[in-house]
């Protein structure tokens, strides 16, 4: 019996969080829209020269990084994404 208790405990525990985690995106990705309007406004935002030197000095983890410190609002995938997508 009291492990049926623990295991609905644990189950109601995780779909808590994941209600939380959902909301929590939902809240970034207006968060971006609003200030950044697109990827496109994203993008004229970032010092294209910055990232790319530290992603030659230091690598793309680094520079994803770096993406990530100085716009706060963007989400790893995004920073990413910038970085996959910058001219060598």
């Amino acid at each position: 019996m009291s492990g049926d208790v623990v295991l609905y405990g644990g189950m109601v525990a995780v779909l808590v969080a994941g209600l939380l985690s959902r909301l929590g995106t939902r809240r970034r990705a207006r968060a971006f829209e609003e200030r950044y309007g697109s990827y496109e406004g994203f993008r004229r935002q970032v010092d294209a020269g910055q990232v790319r030197e530290v992603a030659r000095e230091r690598g793309k983890v680094a520079a994803v990084k770096e993406v990530r410190e100085r716009h706060p609002g963007v989400s790893l995938v995004m920073a990413k994404r910038y970085v996959d997508q910058l001219p060598v």
